[in-house]
């Protein structure tokens, strides 16, 4: 597998599925599509972020520029896709938590702490929304 390019040996696997599924009469289900378009590319000199602009509402458009690229701190920066407003809020919060732990440790912040922060705050959101 060319790990610079995409794979695209699911489209084999899709193909047999397909032809499985329809020799016994079934029809594969349709592919969900959440409007969002969300890419990154490395290259030896860094990494490249991009992102479509438009938050729909199902078939509507709700926001024609919608910022779903995220500043978090110099040489960090988060995507979103889903709920546009929670992506904004979700950033903020982890921005303002990132600048303290700066300013508490004199150090810049390092990638795996704003990740392991960040998944420690979705965990507990989530288990707020369960109980």
């Amino acid at each position: 597998m060319n790990t610079f390019s995409f794979d695209f040996s699911l489209m084999n696997t899709n193909a047999v599925l397909e032809n499985s599924l329809s020799e016994l009469g079934l029809k594969a289900p349709n592919p969900r599509k959440t409007g969002t378009t969300i890419a990154g590319l490395v290259y030896q000199g860094g990494v490249i972020l991009g992102a479509d602009t438009r938050a729909t509402d199902d078939m509507v458009v709700a926001d024609k520029n919608c910022m779903k690229i995220h500043h978090i701190a110099p040489s960090i920066y988060c995507c979103g896709a889903g709920v546009a407003a929670d992506a904004e809020v979700t950033t903020q919060i982890m921005a303002s938590n990132v600048e303290l732990h700066s300013l508490n440790t004199g150090r810049p912040p390092l990638v795996a702490m704003v990740t392991r922060q960040l998944k420690q705050m979705l965990f507990r959101s989530v288990c707020a929304m369960i109980t």
